[in-house]
């Protein structure tokens, strides 16, 4: 068995669109920037379910200049509805 390449791996990212194939939710501040995104492997997942894996994102102006991981680090166990509970 050959095991796959980093590069191959980032191709197959690229055209898959693996965020297409998740369920996704999305945040929005007062002035319409987007400011939490969650995704869930799970279609219709619970919202207090903690399977949800969250980012957040901060802006200077209209620029995006910080794609946040929760502070306890990058994976599918998190309720969107706390979301603004897992970032300092």
């Amino acid at each position: 068995m050959t095991v796959p390449s980093i590069k191959e791996f980032s191709l197959l990212e690229n055209t898959a669109n693996t965020a297409l194939f998740m369920e996704k939710r999305m945040d929005y501040d007062g002035s319409n920037n987007l400011i939490y995104i969650g995704y869930n492997k799970k279609p219709n997942a619970p919202t207090a379910e903690s399977s949800w894996y969250i980012v957040k994102l901060t802006y200077s102006g209209s620029n995006v200049t910080r794609y946040q991981l929760p502070d306890t680090g990058a994976k599918f166990g998190y309720d969107w509805d706390n979301r603004t509970t897992f970032f300092t």
